[in-house]
């Protein structure tokens, strides 16, 4: 049996991948399967997150790994402008938010009931 790791991973069709602790991550689950996945990172991580990300095109596969779980097949629909922060102490964080649906609860929620009424 393995263990839960705390780290999060994100990847491409090609195999690229990225991949950051989960602190840095937050995940919130929306209606039809909407994942919205908001960062909080230093910069280094920020500017891996940007390469990431921006080269996707909307509808565009994106796995997700939460904490070598194993992969969410999720369909990529934006991502939100890269913002400055600074925390309480005077460091700065960047946030940025992106949003996926998982694509096995999109077709639950898009097949018809199987009562003849839908």
């Amino acid at each position: 049996m393995s263990e839960i790791t705390s780290e999060v991973i994100f990847k491409k069709e090609n195999g690229e991948s990225v991949s950051l602790l989960e602190k840095y991550v937050g995940l919130h689950s929306r209606a039809e399967g909407m994942l919205t996945i908001n960062f909080r990172t230093p910069e280094a991580e920020m500017n891996d997150l940007k390469e990431f990300f921006e080269s996707f095109q909307s509808d565009q596969i994106v796995k997700v790994d939460i904490g070598g779980t194993g992969d969410i097949d999720c369909s990529f629909k934006g991502m939100s402008p890269i913002l400055p922060q600074t925390d309480n102490a005077g460091f700065p964080y960047f946030t940025l938010s992106v949003t996926l649906q998982d694509i096995n609860k999109m077709k639950a929620y898009n097949e018809s009931p199987g009562c003849g009424c839908g």
